[in-house]
C-alpha cells in the first residue's frame, strides 16, 4: 500500500474502483499526495495529476518514478491535446482552484462514458477524522457545489463522506459466511457530520452503489488525525455589533488609505526620477550647442567721388525671405517645453503630496478613533464583570444600615412637617385673637395684658415655625 499522510479524499480510491479499473484518470490536486497511488494501487492503468502549484510537480518529478504516474500543472498546456481522453476526473477539493474553469476543463477531459467527482469539504466539521484535501482552499457550501457541477453535466448525484468509527465484533470460525450487521445506536442522529461534500457528474446515469463503509489502517488514522483549527479556538467574547460594525468599517477605510498613500508615494518617486532625468538632458544638450559664430568683418573700401550718374528710375524693391532658424535654437525650445511640462508635473506631485500628508492624517485620526471604541469595549467588559461578580458578605450590613437610616430620615421629616402644619395653625389663631382684641373698646388694663400675652405667644410661634421650616428644608436636600 502506498505510504505517506491519508488524507480524507483516500476512501473516494475505494468508492469508485469500479469505475476506474484499468482506465486513465485525471486528478486535480497535489501532487505529493497519496490519492494517486491509491488510484493506481486500485487498478487505474494510468494517473495524471493536475497541480496547481508548480513547485509541488517538480518535487513530485525528482522523487522516484512510478510507472502509470504523470505531473503537470495547472497553467501547463500538457493536457491540450487530450480532451476526451480520461474516463474518470477527480477534483480533490474544488475550492483551491478557480471553480468554474476547472468544472469546464474537467468535462473537456471527459470521455463520453466517463465519471467526474468534484469534492468539496464541509465548513462545519469541525473534528475531521483526517486532514481535507487541498486544506489551503476555500471550500464552496452544498448547494453551490450543485449549482455549479449541475449547469456544465447532465446527471449530478450529491454523495457525502462522513467518518465511522468504531469496533468490528468478528466470529472467527463462522459456519457460512457472516453478513455484516452496521449499528448506529450510539450516533444521536444515526451518522456522523459528513467531512465531505463530494458531486458524481456525467453525461449518463452511473451505476455506483449508494452506501459504502471503507476500512481504513488504524495506525495511519491515528498518526495523521487532525482537528480543526476553528474547533481549537476559544469562543470569541461577545461583542457590540454596533461597535463590531465601526471597527470593521474604520479597517476598511485605513486598508483603504494606506493603498492611496502607497500609490501617490509610487508616483511621486517616478516623478522626481523622470524630471532628474530631463534635467540631465537638458544640461546635457545645452552643452551640446556650439557657441554662435560672428560673421567676419568686411574690408575697409576706399570710396572715390563718382561721377555724376544720369538719373534712373529706382528699381522696385524685393523683400528678403527670413532666414530659418537655427537647428540648436529649435532644439532649445523643444527641451525649454519639455522642461516646463516637468514643472508643471512636479507641481501635480507636490499637490499629490499633501494630499498623502492629509491621508496620513486621517489615518492617525481613525487609529485614535479605534483605539477610542477599543478602550470603550474594555471599559464595559470591566464594569459588566463587576456588576456580574458575587457582592462581599459586608456589604449587605453597610445596604441594611443605609436603609434603616433612609427611614428614620423619613418619619423626621413627616415629624417635622407635621410641627410645622400645627404651627402656622396656631399662628393663624393667634392673629385673629388678636385683631378681636385690637377692637374690642372695654380698654382696661386686663386686655392690656391678654394683649401683650398673645403677642409674646405670636412671636415665639413665628420663631418656632422658621426653625422648624429650616428643618424640614434641611432633612430634604441631606
Amino acid at each position: 500500500m502506498a505510504t505517506g499522510t491519508l488524507s480524507s479524499s483516500a476512501a473516494l480510491a475505494a468508492f469508485i474502483e469500479p469505475s476506474i479499473e484499468s482506465r486513465r484518470v485525471l486528478v486535480f490536486g497535489s501532487a505529493l499526495a497519496t490519492t494517486p497511488r491509491l488510484l493506481l494501487e486500485r487498478g487505474a492503468r494510468l494517473v495524471h495529476v493536475c497541480d496547481p502549484a508548480p513547485l509541488r510537480v517538480a518535487e513530485a518529478a525528482e522523487r522516484a518514478a512510478t510507472p502509470g504516474l504523470s505531473f503537470s500543472a495547472f497553467s501547463d498546456e500538457t493536457l491540450a491535446g487530450r480532451e476526451g481522453s480520461f474516463d474518470c476526473v477527480l477534483v480533490e477539493n474544488l475550492g483551491a482552484f478557480d471553480a468554474r474553469t476547472v468544472v469546464a476543463r474537467a468535462r473537456r477531459m471527459l470521455s463520453p462514458r466517463g465519471i467526474a467527482l468534484f469534492v468539496t469539504p464541509n465548513r462545519d466539521a469541525v473534528a475531521p477524522l483526517l486532514p481535507a484535501p487541498e486544506p489551503q482552499g476555500a471550500p464552496l457550501d452544498y448547494y453551490a457545489l450543485y449549482d455549479l457541477v449541475s449547469g456544465e453535466f447532465e446527471h449530478v448525484r450529491m454523495l457525502g463522506q462522513a467518518p465511522f468509527v468504531g469496533y468490528a465484533v468478528v466470529d472467527f470460525a463462522p459456519d457460512t459466511a457472516p453478513e455484516p450487521l452496521i449499528d448506529s445506536e450510539f450516533i444521536p442522529r444515526g451518522s456522523e457530520e459528513p467531512e465531505l461534500f463530494v458531486a458524481l457528474a456525467s453525461r449518463h446515469r452511473v451505476g455506483l452503489g449508494g452506501y459504502a463503509v471503507v476500512q481504513l489502517p488504524l495506525h495511519r488514522v491515528l498518526s495523521n488525525s487532525a482537528v480543526s483549527a476553528r474547533a481549537s479556538l476559544p469562543e470569541p467574547p461577545a461583542a457590540s455589533l454596533e461597535l463590531t460594525r465601526k471597527l470593521k468599517q474604520q479597517e476598511s477605510w485605513i486598508v483603504e488609505l494606506e493603498s492611496r498613500a502607497e500609490t501617490a508615494d509610487l508616483r511621486a518617486d517616478q516623478a522626481e526620477e523622470e524630471l532628474e532625468r530631463l534635467r540631465e538632458e537638458l544640461a546635457r544638450r545645452e552643452r551640446a550647442i556650439p557657441a554662435p559664430i560672428a560673421p567676419p568683418l568686411p574690408p575697409p573700401v576706399r570710396i572715390a567721388q563718382p561721377a555724376p550718374a544720369p538719373v534712373v528710375a529706382p528699381a522696385p524693391v524685393v523683400a528678403a525671405a527670413p532666414a530659418e532658424p537655427p537647428a540648436w535654437l529649435e532644439e532649445r525650445r523643444k527641451l525649454t517645453n519639455e522642461l516646463e511640462g516637468a514643472k508643471a508635473r512636479v507641481h501635480e506631485l507636490e499637490s499629490a503630496k499633501a494630499r498623502v500628508r492629509e491621508l496620513e492624517t486621517k489615518l492617525g485620526e481613525r487609529d485614535a478613533a479605534r483605539a477610542v471604541l477599543e478602550s470603550t469595549i474594555t471599559e464595559r467588559d470591566a464594569r459588566i464583570e463587576e456588576l456580574t461578580r458575587t457582592p462581599p458578605e459586608d456589604a449587605t450590613g453597610d445596604v441594611d444600615e443605609l436603609e434603616r437610616k433612609l427611614v428614620e430620615r423619613g418619619q423626621e421629616l413627616r415629624r417635622l412637617e407635621h410641627a410645622l402644619a400645627r404651627s402656622e395653625e396656631l399662628g393663624r389663631e393667634l392673629i385673629g385673637d388678636l385683631g378681636r382684641a385690637k377692637t374690642d373698646e372695654s380698654g382696661n388694663g386686663e386686655l392690656e395684658r391678654e394683649i401683650r400675652t398673645l403677642a409674646d405667644r405670636l412671636a415665639k410661634s413665628e420663631a418656632d415655625r422658621l426653625a422648624l421650616a429650616w428643618a424640614a428644608a434641611a432633612a430634604r436636600t441631606s
